[in-house]
């Protein structure tokens, strides 16, 4: 019987250990997952490399002075990891399409995941 609680106990001490309780560590990083389309270019044709968006997040406070980048993949998807929590500017800018341009908080071991659509740019107004 003593030997059953010893075990018991253990256990209930590894739980919150593994299970993300609150024992476990945070990274103080966050991550931001994202998807870009465009109103003018078909899925297909984004799959066949007709395009790529270029995203960056730039630290948006006088002490957070960090950039971080990337590309969107055939799908249209970008991956920003290990992103220090804070306040940022998120640019999303592609070959003819207007930018895209939101100011963003990224708090701390948070996932952001976000869907954009990029507008074809229209020609320059005649007066």
């Amino acid at each position: 019987m003593m030997l059953r609680r010893f075990r018991i106990a253990r256990l209930a001490v590894a739980i919150p250990l593994f299970a993300g309780g609150p024992l476990a560590l945070q990274s103080g990083r966050g991550l931001m997952h994202g998807y870009v389309a465009y109103d003018d270019i078909s899925y297909n044709e984004m799959t066949q490399g007709a395009i790529h968006a270029k995203v960056e997040l730039r630290g948006a406070t006088a002490h957070n002075h960090e950039i971080y980048t990337a590309v969107t993949d055939n799908r249209g998807s970008y991956d920003v990891p290990n992103i220090g929590a804070g306040e940022y500017t998120l640019t999303i800018t592609a070959p003819g399409h207007v930018t895209y341009r939101i100011d963003v908080y990224i708090p701390s071991d948070f996932e952001c995941r976000l869907a954009t659509m990029l507008k074809k740019k229209t020609g320059a107004r005649t007066s």
